[in-house]
């Protein structure tokens, strides 16, 4: 991973992608965080954020992306000197899961954040979602999901202690055009961060949500600079700005921590005021 300096412009302001804000070094010193789809943008991010404050990681991406997440693997260890642990992981496949979790055993990796920030979306006209475009979509973005919260909160069950942070979306609250199994996804993982919350709660593990709106990163600069997009989107966010990856780190940052440790089953919307109106 290569540190990403590229101004990125944002409607009315600039921001740099690849800056965190300064923050005291180490105060998760000792815990470990297992971070979904961090070989690049938003994921990398997170990763980037844990380790800044002293976490270990296990890092995890499908096949194709693996040489990727060992580039972000070998910067992180390189940067921060943190225990990194790279594990390929198809979340579509009930195998893969299984897989990981019990690598993750036999390692000795016990999991004490877990952050589910893979996912996937496509952009197709809802008269057109074909049965396999509606089962990839799903079988990522919530039972996929699921099935590996399943796994990771055993572990945190006998431990009594947890905190897990799912990626969901500013359209799993309100809806936008030729987005409907995205849309119906991040709704159902929004109202499952709810039930996991009340249910696990009593083994002391808390279960937030995170909602981002668009996120400029590199991968997309392409398209989130595209003026008919900017033209359609940037009037519906109040601050007149996408979100850099940053934003979204901090924001699962702060959930997954102590600091947030009287908050369960919230959803934070970090949406620039999308969804105010």
């Amino acid at each position: 991973m290569k540190r990403n300096t590229a101004e990125i412009r944002l409607g009315d302001s600039q921001e740099q992608e690849g800056d965190l804000p300064v923050r005291s070094v180490g105060r998760l010193s000792g815990k470990r965080v297992l971070v979904t789809g961090a070989g690049r943008g938003i994921g990398a991010k997170i990763a980037e954020s844990f380790a800044r404050e002293g976490a270990s990681l296990v890092i995890t991406e499908v096949p194709g992306e693996m040489g990727r997440l060992n580039d972000v693997a070998d910067e992180l260890r390189q940067t921060y000197g943190k225990e990194i642990e790279g594990i390929m992981l198809d979340i579509r496949s009930d195998q893969s899961i299984t897989e990981c979790a019990n690598k993750l055993k036999t390692d000795g990796l016990d999991i004490d954040y877990l952050v589910n920030n893979a996912g996937v979306n496509m952009l197709v006209p809802a008269l057109e979602v074909t049965p396999k475009q509606w089962d990839q979509i799903m079988d990522i973005n919530l039972k996929g999901t699921f099935f590996l919260t399943q796994q990771i909160a055993k572990g945190m069950v006998k431990r009594r202690s947890g905190s897990i942070v799912m990626l969901a979306s500013q359209h799993g609250v309100v809806a936008n055009e030729n987005r409907a199994p995205y849309c119906a996804s991040k709704a159902g993982l929004v109202h499952l961060t709810k039930a996991l919350a009340l249910e696990w709660a009593k083994y002391g593990i808390r279960v937030n949500a995170v909602s981002p709106t668009f996120v400029a990163t590199e991968a997309n600069r392409e398209h989130v600079e595209d003026p008919r997009f900017r033209r359609m989107s940037l009037p519906k966010i109040p601050l007149r700005k996408l979100a850099v990856p940053s934003d979204i780190a901090e924001a699962v940052l702060f959930l997954a921590s102590d600091q947030a440790g009287m908050i369960t089953g919230h959803n934070l919307i970090v949406d620039g005021g999308w969804t105010v109106a």
